[in-house]
């Protein structure tokens, strides 16, 4: 309950209680269920739909399947790009500031990522629920809010310097969501076109489907 009160009354506080806690694993728990509900409700569930019926007309499964294949793995990959930052992020603040538990880092990001998943999942709900809006600015901001004191108690640093790391993890944030976002649209629309034509044989190909047949 105290740490509740914390998370909205004192950030700075609550970060730094965050080396002490022992729920690792429901912090992770709650990132990945927040993962999950993103690739189900997000801006590229109709991308992975889009897979899975490729990889159900490719392997001959049920679709069910495959799509649950597909959310699976993307729910891998964004625990991997989630570790890759932290590690990321871990080197360049121990190098600038005082090395500290990588473990404490990642139980503090987690934080910190989920809430960023959670904005962004809300702003698919805006069309249902105008407020959610509101709520996701206000997630996000108290996403970055928690961030920054994450780093300045992690690292022990001062203003300029977390406001600094602060801009590294934020750009790998975006680059690495910017940049999955444009190949999983490049890559479905590609199986589209592979789909239509084996359906509809006459269908003309793009070039790029006839140079790899080439």
């Amino acid at each position: 309950m105290r740490q509740g009160v914390r998370f909205f009354v004192k950030p700075n506080t609550f970060v730094n209680q965050l080396q002490w806690s022992s729920h690792h694993t429901w912090l992770m728990l709650a990132f990945l269920i927040v993962a999950g509900v993103e690739a189900h409700i997000g801006r590229n569930h109709l991308l992975i739909e889009n897979f899975a019926d490729a990889l159900s007309f490719r392997l001959g499964i049920g679709r069910e399947l495959a799509l649950w294949l597909m959310v699976s793995t993307k729910l891998i990959c964004t625990v991997i790009a989630a570790f890759l930052i932290t590690v990321l992020v871990w080197f360049a603040g121990s190098f600038i500031g005082r090395s500290s538990s990588q473990r404490v880092l990642f139980r503090r990001l987690s934080i910190v990522f989920t809430l960023i998943l959670t904005a962004h999942t809300a702003q698919h709900l805006t069309h249902l629920l105008p407020w959610m809006e509101t709520a996701s600015l206000f997630v996000f901001f108290w996403a970055g809010l928690l961030g920054f004191f994450s780093l300045r108690e992690q690292f022990r640093i001062g203003y300029l310097e977390t406001t600094f790391l602060s801009g590294f993890t934020a750009l790998l944030v975006v680059s690495a969501w910017t940049y999955s976002n444009r190949y999983l649209e490049r890559n479905a629309q590609t199986i589209s076109q592979q789909i239509a034509y084996k359906a509809i044989p006459f269908l003309p190909q793009s070039n790029g489907s006839r140079l790899k047949r080439r």
